[in-house]
């Protein structure tokens, strides 16, 4: 989805994960298996070299590979590759990959669209604060992985406080969180947006909805505009016949259907 890389990419620029090049001489092959200095590859960025050995040495670009892109893992597919010369050149991400990022704005895409609202109907500033979810669905993911790491301490007196980075991570994301939810509080944007519904009034003696009309001025002439609203999910069914008023033996009080009260109120 084209709307949906687009976001990744704000998001990215945000993090100010920007993929960065790197290149490695890999050598005579002994083993089919690449381990790239860098994890978190681009993988439509790679690009893998191949140079026959002898008198006459011919460079071809190839395509029979495999990435572990998570891992920087390359595992060539051509056992004839055995022996050759590989260069391999490409962009690697520091923190996030496509997929990861990718994974996260599908999460936030769903809450924002969980009522029935089309994607494709979002502003650019509704857009903007999906983009904002998405970084912190991602910082998030990140706390994850960083607060499983421990302190080291050494007896000659080194010590690496691992903690710090963790600290620093969830520092991001309380600011960007705090301006994720007010940006979405005031657009009535996610999880948390306020839903407005037209509530319907049920016929005491029919068990009906009482048809609903599109107000009018008191000087219009023309007729009626019947309204359909759209009905909540999670109200409770309509009583049955004899059901009107239940009796319930708390504290001694009679407690009486809401259809009994509405007419009564009506």
């Amino acid at each position: 989805m084209a709307d949906i890389v687009d976001l990744t990419s704000g998001a990215r620029t945000i993090l100010r994960d920007y993929p960065l090049y790197f290149e490695v001489d890999a050598g005579p092959l002994n083993v089919l298996t690449v381990r790239l200095p860098h994890p978190l590859i681009m993988s439509s960025s790679l690009q893998v070299y191949l140079t026959t050995t002898g008198t006459t040495p011919v460079t071809a670009l190839t395509d029979a590979w495999q990435l572990d892109d998570r891992n920087g893992l390359l595992k060539l597919t051509e056992a004839a590759d055995l022996g050759k010369r590989c260069v391999v050149a490409g962009y690697h991400y520091t923190w996030f990959s496509d997929a990861d990022l990718g994974f996260h704005m599908g999460k936030v895409v769903n809450e924002m669209t969980y009522s029935g609202t089309d994607f494709d109907d979002f502003l650019p500033v509704q857009r903007d604060v999906i983009m904002l979810g998405g970084v912190v669905h991602a910082l998030w993911s990140l706390s994850m992985e960083l607060m499983l790491d421990i302190d080291v301490s050494t007896p000659e007196g080194m010590f690496i406080p691992a903690r710090q980075r963790f600290q620093q991570v969830q520092q991001m994301l309380q600011v960007y969180e705090a301006e994720y939810q007010s940006k979405a509080s005031m657009l009535n944007m996610g999880l948390g947006a306020l839903e407005i519904f037209r509530l319907r009034r049920v016929a005491l003696m029919t068990g009906r909805y009482v048809p609903i009309y599109q107000e009018r001025e008191f000087d219009d002439p023309r007729p009626p505009e019947r309204l359909y609203p759209a009905i909540p999910a999670g109200v409770p069914p309509s009583p049955t016949a004899g059901d009107d008023v239940i009796e319930a033996i708390t504290a001694g009080s009679v407690i009486y259907s809401q259809d009994v009260v509405e007419e009564s109120e009506w």
